[in-house]
């Protein structure tokens, strides 16, 4: 209990640093997912904007190329190609002059791919077919432009491509190239791209909205869990009787955490109250047998119990006073076993009217010396059981006890065997008529130590009987249940499969 309250009294702090750590991963991963998809876009951007560069460009390096074709002038061409150089430089690019149809590289600006043959249509990847787009309206076919993706050197290209001169065979042609930035680049100069003003500004806009979120968040579930750390508190300081006012919590998840937290409580204080009812019940149950037998058993030995007559009436005392401790002894022991799962059930063939039959008879003698009737009422026909004779006779006597302790002279108890539901089902009813039971109840009866009229010390056993009638009747399938009326009496039954219907446990041999 003490480590929970540390929990609790630590939770707030939890939640907001927690709060804090979940909205910023979930606002990196959408900043990710945006710059992932906004990467294709930059791509088309960046080739766009080679296209259009490609125009002014190319119409430069026409004119430069004409005086290299009138003058034939070296200085004419190292001036163009200087040129060519300098444009590649300035644009981070790299640009070839390609013989076409042949392919023939005469010119790299990255001076390594002069003498090879230029082939894009084997590695193109961008567009399955290159396209031509118009950069301009003046020369519509020397300004159309190729464009597409090219494998060279082991590097992945953008390359742009126009013709820069008409041959009489074909034609000469000039190609910008890029290097493709990938994802991670492309997030990175999208990020490089923003205004540092307005990057460090939302970034500290950011931080102190998650912040003040965050805080009110954990504050949300810090005063919902408030009366929660309360309870603990109290309960760990033996307030078995706190409960948590659900009414005062806001969060919904919260609210179904104090109701169980409630019902915890009440399992606990009733778990507590039903041993220290079985301490008490069992002290003054063990206590008065112990004291008749060490009575009549100092008379014996000191002679006190003088003559024939008052010896055997002294035995009988003891006996009968034994008899009562082995039975509560032994109910003691079966609710051990009830309760570790190690007491098992032995089926076999029961006929229903006879084990009733053989439980009235060993009732008359008390019934009759209660001033109560026992009534028996037989089936009409043989009813078969498969089930443990010996439990199935424990469960029903436990009844007969209860209605008889229960039931004032002069009363009636009736023991009753019916077939329900075609014959698929036994019911062993039992019917009195004593003062009944309030409403209230009802729902505990068959709670293991509870008794209805604690003042009643004469009556034998600790508030066990119900709880063993509940569990054997589970135990071979069925189940147990009364209704009851105030001042009228009460009508116990146990309904058991019939034979060929069992559904006890581990089939032959059920376990509790």
């Amino acid at each position: 209990m003490s480590r929970l309250r540390r929990f609790l009294n630590a939770l707030p702090n939890r939640l907001l640093f927690t709060h804090m750590l979940v909205a910023i991963t979930v606002l990196f991963v959408a900043a990710l997912i945006v710059l992932v998809l906004q990467a294709p876009l930059r791509t088309e951007t960046m080739v766009q904007r080679m296209v259009e560069w490609l125009q002014p460009t190319t119409t430069l390096a026409r004119s430069n190329f004409a005086d290299v074709l009138t003058t034939a002038d070296g200085a004419a061409t190292e001036r163009f190609l200087g040129y060519l150089r300098s444009q590649a430089d300035a644009q981070n690019a790299r640009i070839l002059l390609v013989t076409q149809p042949a392919g023939a590289i005469v010119f790299d600006s990255g001076e390594q791919l002069a003498g090879k043959t230029w082939t894009p249509g084997a590695h193109h990847t961008f567009n399955p077919a290159p396209r031509r787009l118009r950069a301009g309206a003046m020369m519509p076919m020397m300004n159309e432009a190729t464009r597409g993706a090219v494998n060279l050197d082991g590097n992945a290209w953008y390359y742009v491509s126009t013709v820069l001169l008409p041959l009489h065979d074909g034609s000469l042609d000039m190609v910008v190239l890029k290097p493709q930035p990938g994802i991670l680049r492309a997030m990175g100069e999208a990020i490089a791209e923003l205004p540092r003003g307005i990057l460090l500004g939302g970034l500290l806009a950011l931080g102190v909205a998650i912040f003040l979120l965050s805080r009110w968040t954990a504050g949300t579930v810090t005063r919902s869990l408030a009366p929660l750390m309360a309870g603990t508190q109290a309960l760990a300081a033996g307030n078995l009787a706190y409960r948590v006012d659900t009414a005062h919590v806001s969060l919904d998840e919260v609210h179904a955490l104090a109701s169980s937290f409630n019902q915890m409580a009440d399992r606990v204080q009733q778990s507590q109250q039903a041993q220290r009812d079985f301490i008490a019940n069992v002290s003054h149950d063990l206590k008065t047998p112990l004291t008749s037998i060490q009575g009549y058993s100092q008379a014996l030995l000191d002679g006190t119990a003088a003559g024939a007559a008052v010896q055997q009436r002294a035995a009988l005392i003891i006996s009968q006073e034994a008899q009562r401790l082995t039975y509560l002894v032994e109910e003691v022991i079966d609710l051990a076993r009830l309760e570790s799962g190690r007491l098992h059930l032995h089926l076999e063939p029961v006929d229903a009217n006879e084990l009733g039959a053989e439980l009235v008879d060993s009732s008359l003698p008390r019934y009759e010396a209660s001033g109560v009737t026992l009534t028996w009422q037989p089936a009409a026909q043989t009813v078969p059981l498969l089930a443990d004779a010996a439990r199935l006779r424990r469960a029903l006597a436990n009844l007969l006890d209860n209605a008889l302790e229960h039931t004032p002279s002069p009363g009636e108890v009736t023991l009753a065997v019916e077939t329900t539901e075609l014959g698929a089902q036994v019911q062993f009813i039992i019917t009195d008529t004593g003062a009944g039971i309030p409403a209230e109840e009802i729902s505990r009866i068959w709670e293991r130590f509870y008794r209805i009229d604690r003042a009643r010390t004469e009556r034998r056993g600790a508030g066990l009987g119900l709880a063993i009638v509940k569990e054997i009747g589970e135990a071979h399938g069925g189940e147990a249940g009364v209704t009851s009326v105030v001042g009228q009496g009460s009508r116990f039954w146990l309904k058991l499969p019939a034979k060929g219907e069992s559904n006890a446990k581990d089939g032959r041999t059920g376990s509790l």
